[in-house]
């Protein structure tokens, strides 16, 4: 153990730093630099050493990359040595373990899930008490000093993102408080700064307001309609043209304190999985509340806010060599251990793992029927969950949860003990076609003619991701044609491989792929031919040619049907629908997007969010 005198500290929100007790540590040059943030942004994660290399030298890696790496590896070993803090090999990767030492980014993560609950609870002052102490710890930019690669850009943007929500809800905190000529000042700034997101402007407006400058708040709204059609082409959202009509009305309610939200969020981060998957204790009740909204009935309010419940987990076991199973387990699995602080102190979370392809019905009942369970929740293959739905009506009194599937399928309509969660992936499908529009091929000069969509095989789920997917294309690129293709396979790579050769070979300039590990295969080709790709299962991360991932959020679902069910609002013999309106979907956007293009797509989102009509999406007129 360290002593606390020499206690290591290491601080990336800003310039990156470490220190031993007040003593700076020498980091090394400019590469060691990248190598050591890597490793602390994905801390306590194996980073390969193919995916340092990537950040290290990108495209075009020296003969000398591996070895290189090596050296940059041990000589961050030897600064950490006797610090507490080690890097240690893990099969073709590097994992660092933070053990004692102080990390800044994770000190604010914890900080900003402490906001985010105290906002779901209205605990205005309590929110900028945290925010501050949380806001205090950034020095400028995420590892501002660091030359990142596309991983370290993803991970550092996150960290932004997460800024920017803090800030956002320090500011509604301190207008709801009537602080509303201590936030212009403020406010004025970080318009400047992020002059697309609209929420601050929103908040500007209702700031001025409130302060008495009628005129000052219509011309923040004019200046940004003004920004966003010289820029983008696009309007304000609808949310913000009614809080200028509502400003020139002066209407009564805008001019007390109390929490108002004129403006969704039209973040350049359409997803946040690592924050929110940290945060999601602290929005577990305002996630509950979602779940209820989805309507139907409701159990009765039977569990006691003193008493525990006891929650079961069954979980399929990963398949190691398929990247988006071994993604899925690490959510399933880091949820396990804080179900609890969901429920209440006492509460008992268990894990069951099976086989999804020849795992017994029966031997799961009769141990979930010995644990006396309360809540059950299968997080497994469609095909596993089929089975497993006998589960639900061999334990009347145990209430099943089917994680991404619905009662439908499994035969379970007439069930009441029995709930369906369905990841609701039209909305990024829809978002991933705009984007397959508006990308311009690797020569730059014109836009896509062909898109390939590529999926296992015909099922419920690939006809609702090819339709939406054709209706994004559609109204970024009209000319475009969609040509759809099966597989037939989610495990053997070699099909996709056949199969994207042959597309590209047709003439396809996009791939959108969904077909399990299989898909990886599709991917590699796409990248050796220098074809842009989407992937549509989050098989790969949004990399490279990978224009774009669709996710899910298991681990949010999780607390959000624990919590649901906790506080008596989780819907019986109903489904519930998670959609991009909760972010517990979404469409993962490559950092080095264009800006114009990522900004169009994310306006989609927004609209799509809402319920609008998506016919602002901007055709871009070929040079």
């Amino acid at each position: 153990m360290t002593s606390g005198s020499h206690r290591l500290e290491i601080r990336i929100l800003g310039p990156l730093e470490a220190f031993s007790g007040d003593v700076a540590l020498p980091l090394g040059g400019g590469k060691q630099r990248i190598v050591l943030a890597t490793l602390v942004l994905r801390a306590g994660e194996v980073v390969t050493s193919a995916q340092l290399v990537d950040e290290l030298w990108g495209e075009s890696p020296p003969a000398s990359a591996s070895h290189t790496l090596e050296v940059y590896v041990s000589r961050l070993r030897q600064l950490f040595d006797g610090r507490g803090t080690s890097i240690a090999r893990r099969g073709s990767g590097y994992v660092l373990e933070i053990g004692e030492a102080a990390l800044d980014a994770r000190a604010f993560v914890e900080l900003a899930g402490d906001v985010s609950h105290a906002a779901a609870s209205t605990d205005h002052m309590l929110v900028v008490a945290r925010a501050s102490a949380a806001l205090a710890l950034w020095r400028g930019r995420a590892l501002a000093d660091v030359d990142m690669g596309q991983i370290g850009r993803v991970e550092a943007d996150r960290l932004e993102e997460l800024r920017l929500r803090t800030q956002e809800l320090r500011v509604d905190a301190e207008l709801a408080l009537g602080r509303h000529e201590h936030a212009v000042g403020e406010l004025q700034s970080l318009v400047a700064q992020n002059p697309y997101r609209e929420r601050f402007v929103a908040q500007l407006m209702l700031a001025l307001y409130r302060s008495g400058r009628h005129a000052e708040a219509l011309d923040a709204y004019e200046r940004m309609r003004r920004r966003l059609d010289d820029d983008l082409g696009l309007q304000p959202s609808a949310d913000l043209q009614q809080l200028s009509a509502r400003i020139v009305r002066q209407e009564p309610a805008l001019g007390g304190a109390g929490e108002i939200h004129p403006a969704r969020e039209t973040s350049a981060r359409v997803h946040t999985r690592r924050v929110s998957r940290l945060m999601a204790l602290g929005v577990a009740v305002a996630a509950a509340l979602a779940l209820a909204a989805a309507g139907g009935a409701r159990q009765p309010d039977v569990v006691a806010e003193s008493a525990g419940i006891r929650v079961a987990l069954v979980l399929q076991r990963t398949d190691a060599e398929d990247p988006s199973a071994r993604a899925k387990a690490n959510d399933l699995e880091d949820a396990v251990g804080a179900l609890a602080h969901v429920t209440h102190a006492d509460a008992d979370a268990a894990l069951i793992e099976v086989d999804g392809r020849s795992a017994s019905v029966a031997p799961v009942t009769r141990r979930l029927d010995a644990g006396r369970y309360d809540l059950v929740l299968f997080a497994v293959s469609s095909d596993a969950a089929r089975r497993f739905a006998l589960v639900a009506k061999a334990l009347p009194e145990t209430q099943s949860v089917f994680i991404d599937s619905t009662l439908e399928e499994l035969g379970l309509m007439d069930t009441p003990n029995a709930t369906a969660i369905r990841f609701a992936t039209e909305g990024p499908a829809q978002l991933a076609g705009a984007l397959a529009g508006l990308v311009r091929t690797p020569s730059g000069n014109r836009r896509p003619d062909a898109v390939s969509f590529l999926a296992a095989r015909p099922t419920v789920e690939t006809t609702r991701h090819l339709v939406a997917f054709r209706r994004g294309v559609a109204r970024a690129r009209p000319a475009a044609r969609v040509t759809l293709a099966y597989t037939g396979e989610t495990l053997d790579p070699t099909p996709c491989e056949q199969l994207a050769n042959a597309q590209i070979d047709a003439g396809a300039d996009v791939l959108f792929v969904s077909s399990g590990r299989c898909g990886t295969g599709a991917l590699a080709v796409a990248r050796a031919r220098g074809v842009s790709a989407i992937s549509g299962d989050g098989v790969s991360g949004a990399r490279g040619n990978v224009l774009a991932s669709i996710f899910k959020d298991w681990d949010n679902a999780l607390y959000s049907a624990v919590g649901a069910f906790a506080h008596g609002q989780l819907p019986r013999g109903e489904n519930v629908v998670l959609s991009l309106d909760g972010y517990n979907v979404g469409l993962e956007m490559n950092a080095t997007l264009p800006k114009g293009i990522a900004s169009r797509v994310v306006n989609l989102c927004t609209d799509v969010r809402l319920h609008r009509s998506t016919s602002s999406i901007p055709t871009v007129a070929d040079p």
